[in-house]
């Protein structure tokens, strides 16, 4: 398996791992935005942390060493990401915010222009003015037809920006161990939720959820998403958030009967149409042969 393969089969793993990470935090009846942040990194930075140690044994200082700075801030905004995520999750619906998350792979291009040098071609500057029409048309149903709301969709364009840093982070840090960097992420949004929660004043039932999703759903699905960007470009990797979206409505639907807004689905189709446009004429153009030269004609070739 080409390195580039692995990348993709890594990360495309960790999006179908999360997808029903939005059914989840609609699951949970009592607990605030603040307490499931809480609980849900923590447990999630206390999984990868005991991996770490089993794996890495008397590595384990190297590997957190080997993070560096990119690895720090790379961190920071995986924290940030986690708390963005939860929040507009409980302040607007599932498809609004996944289609907001749609835009990941057109901030990551933009992010690693400006920092690493990627170049962006035009087919991806058109998918971005598409993208962000889409997000507009979205945010107008939630405003007229109630089918989210307007600050909970502007929380929720914090996802693909600090998830779309982070990627860029972590491709320019090169082959280096995300496992540390997630866990690290997922300490940051503890320590900021706990300063706006009571954790322990939350329910059974809640607790059951949210064990779920940071025991299994959120360290699996995050470490292998993040290993991905090793091996494939940024806004490569930030394309695979597309499953997520298109599979976390569907969860929605079917687990708690949460029908996404006509203009969710309007702005929806026009984000993921531009996007796997994007995608489609990338990957035309990776699988052009490249021009040979003609054979000789005079039969002594």
């Amino acid at each position: 398996m080409s390195l580039y393969l692995k990348g993709l089969f890594l990360s495309a793993s960790g999006m179908l791992v999360i997808s029903p990470d939005g059914l989840l935090v609609k699951l949970v009846e009592e607990a605030d935005s603040f307490q499931i942040i809480f609980w849900r990194t923590l447990l999630s930075s206390l999984v990868l942390f005991l991996v770490l140690a089993a794996t890495r044994r008397r590595r384990v200082v190297s590997h957190v060493r080997g993070m560096g700075r990119l690895g720090v801030w790379a961190s920071v905004m995986i924290g940030i990401s986690n708390i963005a995520f939860v929040t507009a999750m409980t302040m607007t619906t599932v498809a609004n915010t996944l289609v907001v998350l749609a835009t990941l792979p057109l901030f990551s291009a933009l992010i690693g222009l400006a920092f690493i040098g990627e170049r962006v071609r035009g087919r991806t500057w058109g998918a971005i003015a598409l993208s962000f029409l889409g997000v507009v048309i979205i945010m107008s149903g939630s405003l007229s037809l109630g089918g989210g709301t307007l600050s909970g969709d502007l929380v929720a364009l914090g996802i693909p920006l600090s998830m779309g840093t982070a990627l860029v982070l972590l491709r320019k840090a090169g082959d280096r161990d995300t496992v540390p960097v997630v866990a690290f992420g997922g300490l940051i949004s503890a320590g900021v939720a706990f300063w706006f929660c009571d954790p322990w004043s939350v329910s059974r039932a809640d607790m059951l959820v949210i064990m779920i999703m940071g025991l299994l759903v959120t360290p699996l699905a995050l470490s292998l998403y993040t290993s991905g960007a090793r091996y494939i470009p940024a806004a490569e990797v930030a394309l695979l958030a597309l499953i997520e979206t298109v599979l976390g409505p569907i969860w929605a639907w079917v687990g708690v009967g949460e029908v996404p807004a006509p203009m969710t689905l309007v702005g929806g189709a026009l984000v993921v149409g531009a996007i796997a446009g994007n995608s489609m004429l990338a990957l035309m153009r990776r699988r052009t042969p490249p021009a040979t030269a003609a054979p000789p004609l005079d039969g002594t070739g």
